[in-house]
């Protein structure tokens, strides 16, 4: 949801994908995820009902279908939703019949009552072209203030493709690729022991692979990120050990936990613990921010990433990396059992 809330550059995004989700559940907490990459709000009307999350949307293909012609569709949708109407405008010809009967249900059902149109959803064809042809049209009829919605199968890189070739697109509305994550469906990762606890004492464990990439990491760990005291900017995660800890007035040596030559000394930075007791022996300690509050934490923390690190193609790899006390106990387990 961020990578293509970024791509709007500021345009905002619905999202509006509860049918294509898997299952009940992804579409509501696929709602809520989405709302606090940045989306402005949601189609599906339980999470809005559960998470406070704002609900919007358009109308349907079916309803304009449903009546005898395009025009009456719109003037039934305008009479029952004046103050939010925003109509679909692709069921049969975007520039023929779509824009052409809006304008007109537009000044014959809103204007008359002194209400101004929401919007327009083009959500099929070429959306470069339909869309700068509709503003001309919208904005030669007087309606400048009419946003134009686009959706239809929309990724980051189509919503930044289309921009760079000048669409004329005030907010997106995006469902399957973005609720079913498309490009990356499939989280890879493994989840295994990482240490036991004899007479109070921690006891690291690994799992050793051949795959290098699955070998985990022991022990019972703190997780930090380093960033620069001038810029602000993250400089890369560190893993250690639960009982270290990081003096921040000293050089520090980062280095790559795979390739350790691969080294940095860091300067002038702050470390920061980023992870926090959620529950103590049973009892949940902590209590979780407003839905807001949590999505305004994450736009700064990803304001905190350099735009490289950003990069939708090939980004430049933002490192985690293992103290060499931590290191070395990985090590130490790997030599015992290899």
């Amino acid at each position: 949801a961020n990578r293509m809330v970024r791509a709007a550059q500021g345009r905002g995004i619905m999202e509006f994908g509860a049918r294509r989700a898997q299952g009940y559940d992804g579409a509501i907490y696929g709602a809520r995820a989405a709302y606090i990459g940045g989306c402005i709000g949601t189609s599906c009307t339980i999470a809005g009902q559960k998470f406070g999350i704002p609900v919007m949307g358009t109308m349907a293909h079916s309803w304009v279908q449903m009546f005898q012609t395009e025009e009456e569709a719109f003037r039934a949708y305008a009479r029952a939703y004046p103050e939010n109407c925003v109509l679909l405008v692709d069921t049969y010809n975007v520039l023929k019949s779509g824009i052409p009967n809006a304008i007109k249900v537009f000044k014959e059902e809103l204007l008359p009552r002194g209400i101004r149109p929401a919007g327009v959803r083009i959500d099929s064809g070429d959306i470069t072209y339909l869309s700068k042809e509709a503003r001309k049209m919208l904005d030669d009829a007087g309606f400048r203030d009419c946003k134009i919605v686009a959706s239809n199968s929309l990724d980051e890189f189509i919503i930044r493709d289309i921009l760079i070739q000048g669409a004329q697109i005030d907010v997106f509305g995006i469902g399957e690729r973005l609720i079913t994550s498309r490009s990356e469906p499939v989280f890879g990762g493994v989840y295994k022991l990482a240490a036991v606890e004899e007479n109070n004492e921690i006891i690291p464990k690994i799992k050793v692979s051949e795959n290098v990439a699955k070998i985990t990491n022991p022990d019972f760990k703190r997780v930090w990120r380093f960033y620069d005291r001038e810029s602000g900017k993250a400089i890369a995660d560190l893993l250690t050990t639960s009982h270290e800890t990081i003096d921040e007035s000293k050089p520090y040596e980062l280095f790559d936990p795979e390739h350790t030559w691969k080294r940095k000394t860091v300067r002038n930075f702050h470390a920061r613990k980023l992870l926090t007791k959620i529950f103590d022996k049973g009892t949940c300690v902590y209590e979780s921010p407003k839905l807001k509050d949590i999505q305004r934490y994450c736009q700064e923390q990803v304001d905190t990433l350099w735009d490289e690190v950003k990069r939708f193609k090939n980004p430049h790899k933002y490192y985690v990396d293992l103290s060499k006390r931590l290191w070395n106990i990985k090590y130490e387990l790997l030599k015992k059992y290899v």
